[in-house]
C-alpha cells in the first residue's frame, strides 16, 4: 500500500489524515473512530452469551477505538479495509489481556458476532432471496458466501473490486464467481439418450442408463435439474420440455400422464437439494402442440436417435396427442395446488405463445375431437394465471424474436437465450442430435450498472452520458474476462464434473459430446435505474415528457450497438438485460446515498420512503429506497396499463438478453377468458417479449389454506399505440 499524503491540523499539529475505509458490507466509506467503539460494544456482548461475562462499556471502547485510530494512523496507508480495522482492534485486546472480547471480535471467515446473527436468521442478506427456508443448511450458505464474496473481491484487481464496492456496478452471485456459471438451459435430449450421471464422472453417485419408461424419463430430467445446482450460480431450466417428453407417454391414459405430471412438479417442489436448502430455481418451457420446427425431427429416447440408422424413424410430429394431453394434465396439476391448496412455485411454466398456435389445426382437431384445442389449452394457463399468477408468458409473435428460424427461450429471472442458423454452423447437426450435439444456451455471468450515477457524472452532456454508460460496459468487460480465465482454472482442476461430463454413449460405447457448449454462453450486462437516469438529466421521468422517452430509447440503443462492438472486438457475446436487480436497485440507491459526491443528485430521484433512509442510514443497509429496475416505467407511475406497454414494450427489441412486462392483479381474480384476450391482443400488437401476471397471495398456515380473494372483469385493455416514431426508434 502507499503512502498518503493529505494532513489535518489537530491542536496546532499537522497530523495524517485518515484514509476512506472499504467496508466488509460492500461500500467505501469515510473514516469514523466513533464507529469502532460502537461494534466493540455490540460485539463483546456475545462474551454474555458464550461466557457469562460482561461486555465492553462505552468508556472502554472509546478507548480502545482511539489506540486503533492511533496505530492505523501511524502506518500512512493510503486505502484501508475493514478487516484490517478488525486485525489492528485484535492486536490492541490482545495486549490490553482482554482475550475473551478477543475470542468473540476476531475473523473465523466472519465476525463471530456475525455468524452468530446468521445463525439466528438475522444480519448478512437475511432479506436477500426470497427462496431460502430459515434452516441450518441456509445458515451454512450464508456464512460460505460472506467469506467468498470478501476472498473474490480481494483477488480482482483493486480497481475492478471498488467498482463494485462503491455502487459504479453491481457483480451479481459474486459468492460464485470464481467458481461455476451462471444459470443454464438445457437441451432435454441429452439426458434421455446418455442416461443420467449426477455427479458428472461417476464417481461418487450410482449412473443410470437411458430411461425405457415414461416414470424414470421423469425423474431424470428432475434430477439433473437438480444435480446442475452443483455447478450453477443461477436458474436452470428446459426448453421444449413437453416435446422432447412425449415419444415416454405414447398411447398412455390421460389419468396415467397427469399422476407423472404430479410426480414431475411435486419433485421439484419438495427437493430442498439446491445451495443453501433451497428448492431448485426451475423453468420448463410449454407449447401447446408440437412446433413446426420440429414435427419432421426424428426423436431422441431410449437411448437411441430414431433416424432409420439407430432405429427405425419416428418424429416428433407424431405425437401431438402427447403434447396436447400433457400440457393440459401440467395446468391441471398447477390449478389444483398441493395438499394444501398453495401454488407451485417451480417449475416456473414458461407459457410460449408461438405462432405456429394461433391457429387452430382444424383436420387434426377433427379427426381427434377427444383432445383439448390449442385455445382450450392456453385458457387453462389463464385460468392458472387468474387463480395463482404462477404462469410467464414468452411472447414470440413479433417478428424480431424469430418465432421458427431458430431457438429462442426465456428461462431463470427473465433471461432469454437464442440460437439461429446462421450464427450457429452446427445448428441443423444440433437440430438432428447428430453424434450428440445439442443445444446448450446460458449466461457465464451477470453484472449490471448504476444507469442514474452515469447521469450524475454527465452533467447535463448527452455525449458524455453515452460515454460513461460506454465505459462502465468496458469494466463489465474487463470482469468477465477475468471470470473466463478463473473458470479455466476451475476446469482445468475438474471442479465442474457435471457440466462437463462426457458419458459413455450408448450405441458406440465411446465417450459423447461435453453436456455444456461454454463456448456457446452468454456475458449479460444488466441495466438499472434507467428511469431516474433520464430524471435526473431531463427533469422528467420515462413516462412524464417525450423528451424523457427519447433520451431511454437512445441511451439504450447506444449501449445495443456498443455490445455488438465489443463482441466482436473480444469474441464474447454481450447480451443487455433487465436483470432480477431488486436489491441491486436498493443497493445502488443507498451507494449514491452514502457517496459525498452523489448524494445531492441522488436525493432528487430516488423512490421510496427518502426520509426513512436518511434518519437510518447509519444504522442499517436494508432501507426502503431504490432505483427502478432495468428499463420499466416507475411502479408508482400514476399511469394506466396500456400507457405503461406503450411506453415499455420498444425496450424489448433492444434488451435481447431479457426484459418482462409486469401486469399487477392485487388479490382479485379476474375473468380467465378476459385476462387472455386481454393477453392475445398485448401479444399481436406490441414488441412486449415477456410478461407475467403478478397475484398478492395470503396463506394461512394454521388454516392450511390461501385465503380466496373475489372474481372480478378484466379491466378492458386498449392496444398500446405503436406510433411511427416509435417503430423508427427501434429500428
Amino acid at each position: 500500500m502507499g503512502r498518503i499524503s493529505k494532513q489535518v491540523t489537530l491542536d496546532g499539529l499537522s497530523i495524517p489524515a485518515m484514509p476512506s475505509v472499504r467496508t466488509s458490507d460492500g461500500h467505501i466509506l469515510e473514516w469514523d473512530r466513533e464507529k469502532i467503539a460502537k461494534q466493540i460494544v455490540k460485539e463483546t456482548r456475545l462474551v454474555e452469551t458464550f461466557y457469562g461475562y460482561e461486555g465492553a462499556d462505552e468508556e472502554c471502547a472509546r478507548e480502545i477505538a482511539r489506540e486503533v485510530e492511533d496505530r492505523i494512523r501511524k502506518l500512512g496507508l493510503k486505502s484501508l479495509s475493514g478487516p484490517l480495522i478488525r486485525e489492528v482492534m485484535n492486536i490492541v485486546l490482545l495486549e490490553r489481556g482482554m482475550v475473551q472480547y478477543r475470542n468473540v471480535c476476531t475473523r473465523v471467515g466472519t465476525p463471530v458476532y456475525d455468524a452468530h446473527l446468521i445463525d439466528v436468521g438475522r444480519g448478512f442478506e437475511a432479506k436477500d432471496n426470497a427462496n431460502l427456508q430459515e434452516n441450518a443448511e441456509t445458515s451454512h450458505k450464508k456464512k460460505a458466501d460472506k467469506i467468498s464474496k470478501e476472498q473474490y473481491l480481494l483477488q480482482l484487481p483493486p480497481h475492478l473490486a471498488d467498482r463494485h464496492l462503491c455502487g459504479d456496478l453491481h457483480i451479481h452471485d459474486l459468492e460464485y464467481f470464481g467458481s461455476r456459471p451462471f444459470c443454464q438451459d438445457w437441451d432435454l435430449r441429452y439426458f434421455l439418450y446418455y442416461g443420467l450421471m449426477p455427479d458428472g464422472n461417476g464417481t461418487k453417485a450410482s449412473v443410470a442408463g437411458p430411461a425405457k419408461r415414461a416414470e424414470v424419463a421423469v425423474l431424470h430430467a428432475v434430477k439433473a435439474l437438480g444435480s446442475a445446482q452443483t455447478n450453477f450460480a443461477g436458474g436452470q431450466g428446459y426448453y421444449n420440455f413437453l416435446t422432447f417428453l412425449a415419444p415416454f407417454f405414447e398411447r398412455m391414459d390421460y389419468e396415467g400422464m397427469k399422476q407423472l405430471m404430479q410426480m414431475f412438479v411435486y419433485e421439484m417442489t419438495q427437493m430442498m437439494v439446491a445451495r443453501g436448502g433451497q428448492l431448485v430455481f426451475s423453468s420448463v418451457q410449454l407449447s401447446p402442440g408440437v412446433p413446426r420446427l420440429w414435427r419432421d425431427k426424428p426423436c431422441v429416447y431410449n437411448g437411441r436417435v430414431w433416424n432409420g440408422k439407430q432405429a427405425p424413424l419416428r418424429t416428433y410430429g407424431e405425437f401431438e396427442r402427447e403434447v396436447r394431453l400433457l400440457f393440459k394434465a401440467l395446468m391441471e396439476v398447477m390449478l389444483e395446488g398441493d395438499y394444501w391448496g398453495k401454488p407451485f412455485n417451480f417449475p416456473k411454466p414458461e407459457i410460449s405463445i408461438e405462432p405456429d398456435f394461433m391457429q387452430e389445426d382444424e383436420q387434426y382437431n377433427s379427426a381427434h375431437p377427444d383432445l383439448p384445442t390449442y385455445t382450450d389449452l392456453y385458457l387453462l394457463t389463464f385460468e392458472l394465471a387468474s387463480k395463482f399468477g404462477t404462469p410467464y408468458y414468452d411472447n414470440q409473435l413479433p417478428a424480431y424474436r424469430g418465432a421458427g428460424e431458430g431457438i429462442s427461450c426465456y428461462q431463470c429471472c427473465a433471461y432469454q437465450f437464442s440460437t439461429v442458423a446462421d450464427q450457429d454452423k452446427d445448428f441443423d447437426r444440433k437440430l438432428y442430435f447428430e453424434d450428440g450435439m445439442h443445444f446448450s444456451m446460458g449466461s457465464w455471468g451477470v453484472v449490471s450498472l448504476n444507469c442514474p450515477r452515469a447521469s450524475y457524472k454527465a452533467g447535463g452532456d448527452e455525449d458524455r452520458l453515452f460515454a460513461e454508460l460506454k465505459a462502465l460496459m468496458d469494466v463489465a468487460v474487463e470482469v468477465f474476462r477475468i471470470k473466463v480465465r478463473w473458470m479455466d482454472l476451475i476446469g482445468r482442476n475438474g471442479r465442474m464434473p457435471f457440466a462437463m461430463q462426457r458419458p459413455r454413449d450408448p450405441i458406440t460405447g465411446e465417450r459423447g459430446a461435453m453436456a455444456v457448449d461454454f463456448d456457446g454462453l452468454v456475458f449479460t450486462i444488466g441495466v438499472v435505474g434507467l428511469n431516474e437516469m433520464v430524471q435526473h438529466f431531463t427533469g422528467s421521468q420515462l413516462h412524464e415528457s417525450d423528451d424523457a422517452f427519447r433520451l431511454a430509447v437512445r441511451a439504450m440503443t447506444e449501449m445495443e450497438l456498443y455490445a455488438r462492438e465489443i463482441t466482436a472486438k473480444h469474441g464474447m457475446t454481450i447480451a443487455l438485460a433487465r436483470t432480477p436487480a431488486e436489491t441491486t436497485g436498493q443497493r445502488f440507491a443507498i451507494s449514491d446515498l452514502l457517496s459525498r459526491e452523489f448524494e445531492d443528485h441522488a436525493k432528487l430521484v430516488i423512490k421510496g420512503n427518502l426520509g426513512y433512509a436518511l434518519d437510518h442510514l447509519g444504522d442499517t443497509r436494508d432501507l426502503p429506497v431504490y432505483y427502478t429496475n432495468g428499463t420499466h416505467v416507475a411502479p408508482g407511475a400514476d399511469i394506466s396499463l396500456a400507457r405503461r406497454a406503450e411506453l415499455e414494450h420498444v425496450f424489448f427489441p433492444i434488451v435481447d438478453g431479457g426484459n418482462i412486462f409486469h401486469i399487477w392483479l392485487g388479490e382479485a381474480r379476474p375473468d380467465p377468458r378476459g385476462l387472455m384476450d386481454m393477453a392475445m391482443k398485448l401479444c399481436r400488437n406490441t414488441q412486449i417479449g415477456y410478461f407475467a401476471f403478478t397475484r398478492d397471495l395470503t396463506v394461512s398456515l394454521h388454516q392450511f389454506t390461501e385465503y380466496k380473494g373475489k372474481k372480478v372483469p378484466v379491466t378492458s385493455f386498449e392496444s398500446p399505440k405503436v406510433t411511427a416514431e416509435h417503430q423508427a426508434l427501434v429500428s
